[in-house]
């Protein structure tokens, strides 16, 4: 439970094929995605075995972060006769929406299953710093082909700003191993440039011949990444491949959205070896 009494339930679903997932109702967070190999359990994400982790949680791993993911750089917004002021909270910018955010939150949340797949629903209303009160929702669908589909939605009673995310770090070989033989690969022929905050500077920069190039699947090697890609508008189904150094295992992810943000992180801070990939 959290310091005030409030409960924090966690929701696990489990396909034919024993894949897993839990999601805990505190940030509406991802917790645990597993999959059995040769009868044995292999954790895919990096993550927490205990709700105090996640309180102090400065690496948002698993959390859904809202109303926007990412930075705004600007904390004064006029949308369509609705003024609004942010509190930043980082270098004078708005990092995952700062104090409003989705994953600092307790939600209400409920399973069900729908046979050949099942849910778990994760509702709140949030009336905070942004324009309007909304209404959000977030599910997590989990279906016996071993396909996680992640959907948001929000109901606003004002126009007002809203792009979500979620907040995940894979390791496909274990959260303490070294991911840099991990190998990416992402449709997209440009990413941004961003300046020294990760500020987007407006110019659109071509992958060719840069650090940036996965467009065909390579190892990460020892680069650090906290960058967006713009995907490919033609790709099929597939935004972005990573893979175990073996290649026994592929974790493919997509969206309705046209970027993805890659960041690599060590989460304990204790070395420069990166051992945890976040897909946003």
């Amino acid at each position: 439970q959290l310091p005030d009494g409030k409960i924090v339930t966690a929701f696990t679903l489990e396909n034919i094929k024993h894949t897993q997932i839990t999601a805990i109702s505190y940030g509406a967070t991802w917790q645990s995605f597993s999959v059995e190999r040769d009868g044995v359990k292999q954790e895919l994400l990096v993550q927490f075995d205990d709700l105090a982790a996640y309180l102090d949680n400065p690496f948002h791993f698993g959390n859904t972060i809202g109303r926007v993911g990412g930075r705004l750089s600007k904390t004064d917004y006029d949308i369509e006769g609705a003024h609004f002021t942010l509190t930043p909270n980082d270098h004078g910018n708005v990092l995952h929406s700062g104090i409003n955010g989705f994953d600092a939150v307790n939600w209400h949340g409920e399973a069900r299953n729908l046979g050949t797949a099942a849910e778990i629903n994760f509702t709140r209303t949030f009336d905070d710093e942004f324009a309007g009160q909304l209404a959000a929702q977030v599910t997590y669908r989990l279906d016996d082909e071993d396909r996680l589909d992640i959907i948001f939605s929000g109901v606003s009673t004002e126009n007002t700003l809203f792009n979500p995310m979620t907040h995940v770090y894979f390791n496909l070989v274990g959260k303490d191993q070294d991911i840099s033989q991990h190998k990416l690969q992402i449709a997209s022929r440009q990413h941004l440039e961003v300046d020294n905050h990760t500020i987007p500077t407006g110019n659109v920069i071509d992958n060719q011949n840069t650090k940036f190039d996965f467009a065909h699947l390579h190892a990460l090697g020892q680069e650090h990444y906290d960058d967006a890609w713009i995907l490919d508008p033609s790709r099929q189904g597939e935004g972005v491949g990573l893979t175990s150094p073996d290649e026994s295992l592929t974790l493919t992810v997509d969206s309705d959205r046209n970027g993805v943000v890659v960041f690599t992180a060590n989460p304990d801070d204790s070395s420069d070896i990166k051992t945890a990939l976040a897909i946003e």
